[in-house]
């Protein structure tokens, strides 16, 4: 990813920052990402219309609901624009179906109903996550910015529906009396419920086409802002804005390096006879440098060994739980809100009513209720389906609560696995050229051996640097002979192992060597 051709700058976001950031790209965007968004839906509306003539709200709910096959493109544009790339409307209709191949049954069934969809689709889109990987991924950025998400769905959805009545509205005043008397009569008093309930067909078309419009103007600002949400959180997780400073600084060094070499032997020739002079005047003082690469490593890993590196606050106690005692009074409108609601629901007389759509709407507010429980329950049992079922599986009979893992970091720690010298074949897969694998299993031996012979309990969600301190705190709490050895083997194999795991620093052949011997006398006292 060329992060230096970013167009925003990137740095740490709060989530409503981040959906500001979405706006503004929205607004600058808005209009390829508009047509984009209506052309292929305005194809499905046409064909709605067509073969569902007689059924407005079945054509409306279609549309409605293949949302998320309509969304990608203005994903696939803004996610180009983000990089300084422009992407037309021409080719992103060519990119439909190409956009549209993965996991489009996903989006279109049990997915459909996210709250977090903005959120979620450039995970599918642009990562190319699916299945386990995805669901981990998504586990992850949903530890702080699911809730920004949940509400920018919740706020695109009432932004909508405000704007299709509004444009109602607004047509409606212009319309001339007598073309109006055609659709609403002159004797109802409440003529928007029965213009937005008309049997009317084509008005009811005429109502859904201005929701198409609506939603089609929502969709670029919905989309663009849950696609910052989620950059936002990959700048917080993989710290983009420090790597995008350190190529800045690396491209820097580099060009002045280039510019050095150009012109060096005219700066060597017009500083010599300075340095001399200066040198004969004052006593310049000495910096001493490494002398080796082997003592500046050495040099690096007694500074990441300090204690500013491995500083760990554990704070707990107990605190009472405020809560606002203080009670208000309710509004006016709220008291002549629900005194109106009474008076239309308790009066039997029907010639005094604007309308016998009372016993209607609450049928249908219950229906909605009814829906919303069943679908916070479904959610419920989805989104804990994991420790439930773990509840409910039987637990196997030679297994115990407290039984030590087989695995940790992705390494076999059980002793059964071990070869019987450890050392001898350590050095072996050394200078057969498998570094990784040589090292990996001397760690995995310590590990192995920490579990069984010492009663280390190192759980799977512990770090290599959080198993490190616990033998530093077991050995520092005991103070028995014999474990300072220990400890220092553990703390130098761990630096060791991160060393070559993630920064790919392979060490040099003597340090290994080292390891293995200082191996050697810590385990073989044990039986």
């Amino acid at each position: 990813m060329q992060l230096e051709r970013l167009v925003v700058r990137a740095r740490l976001r709060s989530p409503w920052e981040s959906v500001d950031l979405g706006i503004a790209l929205a607004r600058e965007h808005w209009w390829p990402l508009f047509v984009v968004w209506l052309l292929p839906a305005s194809v499905v509306f046409a064909g709605a219309a067509l073969l569902l003539w007689d059924s407005p709200t079945w054509g409306l709910l279609l549309v409605w609901w293949l949302k998320p096959v309509f969304d990608r493109l203005p994903l696939y544009i803004i996610s180009r624009a983000l990089f300084g790339e422009s992407a037309s409307v021409g080719g992103a209709l060519g990119q439909f179906w190409a956009q549209n191949r993965r996991d489009w049954i996903a989006w279109l069934s049990w997915r459909r109903l996210s709250s977090t969809r903005s959120f979620d689709m450039p995970v599918t889109l642009l990562e190319q996550s699916s299945g386990s990987a995805r669901t981990a991924r998504l586990a992850l950025l949903h530890r702080k910015h699911a809730g920004a998400a949940g509400w920018l769905t919740l706020a695109g959805v009432h932004v909508e529906q405000f704007l299709s009545l509004a444009v109602v509205v607004l047509i409606f005043l212009f319309i001339p009396a007598e073309l109006k008397a055609q659709f609403v009569p002159e004797e109802l008093d409440v003529q928007w419920w029965y213009l937005l309930t008309s049997d009317h067909l084509l008005l009811r078309w005429c109502l859904n086409f201005v929701s198409l419009l609506a939603m089609a103007t929502v969709a670029p600002f919905y989309i663009a802002s849950g696609f910052c949400l989620y950059l936002g959180r990959r700048v917080e997780l993989e710290a983009w804005d420090l790597e995008i400073q350190f190529r800045q600084l690396r491209a820097r060094v580099l060009d002045r390096g280039a510019r050095r070499r150009s012109s060096g032997a005219t700066v060597a020739q017009l500083l010599l006879p300075l340095l001399l002079v200066m040198g004969l005047v004052a006593e310049v003082p000495t910096v001493r440098a490494a002398e080796s690469p082997a003592e500046a490593r050495e040099q690096i890993d007694t500074v990441l060994a300090g204690e500013d590196f491995h500083r760990m606050e554990e704070v707990s106690g107990w605190r009472f739980k405020t809560a606002e005692t203080r009670s208000e009074q309710f509004p006016q409108w709220l008291i002549q809100l629900l005194e109106w609601l009474e008076n239309l629901f308790s009066d039997s007389d029907p010639q005094q009513r604007d309308g016998d759509w009372g016993p209607l709407l609450a049928t249908v507010i219950e229906v909605f209720l009814w829906m919303v429980g069943v679908f916070l329950l479904a959610y419920l049992l989805w989104r804990y389906r994991a420790p439930i079922l773990a509840s409910l599986r039987p637990r196997p009979g030679g297994e115990s609560e407290g039984s030590p893992p087989t695995t940790l970091f992705g390494l076999d720690v059980r002793p059964q696995s071990l070869p019987r010298d450890v050392c001898a074949e350590v050095l072996r897969l050394w200078y057969e050229g498998q570094h990784r694998a040589g090292l990996g299993l001397l760690y995995r031996a310590t590990l192995a051996y920490l579990i069984e012979r010492y009663g280390f309990e190192f759980g799977e969600q512990l770090t290599e640097s959080e198993c490190a301190l616990l033998v530093q705190r077991r050995v520092a709490e005991r103070q028995q002979p014999g474990d300072s050895s220990l400890n220092e083997l553990v703390q130098q194999l761990t630096r060791a192992w991160q060393q070559l795991a993630y920064a790919h620093r392979i060490p040099d052949g003597e340090r290994v060597r080292a390891l293995c011997g200082r191996w050697r006398e810590v385990f073989a006292r044990e039986p």
